[in-house]
C-alpha cells in the first residue's frame, strides 16, 4: 500500500469510529420538532439568493449616539479642597435661585441665559438651580428610576458650554434639604 491509499483508509476508519461513537451518544435522544425552524432557513435562503451582490465598500454602520448625561459634578483645579467639599456640603451660604419647573428646554436655557450672567455680575457666589427630577413616564417605575427629566440632564450640559462655562466654576448635585437629585449648586467664578 502507498502512503496515499493508507492515508485515505485511516481517516475512513476515523469516520466509521466518529459515526458509530455518535450513534451511540444519539441513541435516546429525541428531535425536536422543527417546523419553525425549517420556514425560517428557507424564508432566510430566499431573501438572500434574491439580494443583488452589495457593490459598495463595507462601510460601519451607523450606531445609535450614547447618553451623554455625567453626573453634574464639574471638576476644577480652579476650586481648592475646602471650598469643594463646603459645596458638595451645602455649606455656602446660597445667594440667589432660579427654578425651571415646567419650563420647556428653551425657556430654560433662555432663563439659565440671563440669570446666569445676572448673578455673576452682582458679584454672587453660589446659587441654586431647581430642574426637578423629571416627569416619569411609568408610574409604577421605581423612585430612583434610570429615566431622567430633560431638564435634569441638559442643564449641567448647558452650563458648561459656552458661553455660561465663563461665569460657572463648579457645578454640583444639591444636598436633600435644597432639592436633592433635582437640584444644583452652581459656584460661580469671582467676578475680576
Amino acid at each position: 500500500m502507498t502512503d496515499k491509499t493508507y492515508k485515505s483508509h485511516s481517516l475512513q476508519n476515523k469516520n466509521k469510529e466518529k459515526s458509530s461513537l455518535w450513534e451511540q451518544v444519539t441513541k435516546d435522544v429525541t428531535p425536536l420538532d422543527n417546523k419553525n425552524i425549517a420556514k425560517k432557513q428557507a424564508s432566510t435562503v430566499k431573501s438572500a439568493s434574491s439580494k443583488p451582490k452589495n457593490t459598495k465598500p463595507n462601510v460601519a454602520p451607523a450606531t445609535r449616539p450614547q447618553n451623554t448625561y455625567t453626573p453634574p459634578s464639574l471638576k476644577s483645579n480652579e476650586t481648592d479642597h475646602r471650598t469643594s467639599q463646603r459645596l458638595k456640603r451645602g455649606k455656602i451660604p446660597i445667594e440667589g435661585r432660579l427654578d425651571l419647573h415646567g419650563k420647556t428646554q428653551n425657556e430654560a436655557f433662555d432663563a439659565l441665559l440671563s440669570f446666569i450672567p445676572n448673578a455673576y455680575h452682582q458679584g454672587k457666589r453660589c446659587v441654586l438651580i431647581i430642574t426637578g427630577k423629571g416627569n416619569r413616564q411609568d408610574s409604577s417605575a421605581p423612585l430612583l428610576s434610570s429615566k431622567m427629566g430633560v431638564l435634569k440632564q441638559k442643564t449641567p450640559e448647558w452650563l458648561r458650554g459656552a458661553p455660561l462655562n465663563e461665569y460657572v466654576l463648579k457645578i454640583e448635585t444639591a444636598r436633600q434639604n435644597h432639592g436633592g437629585e433635582g437640584a444644583l449648586y452652581v459656584l460661580l467664578r469671582r467676578k475680576r
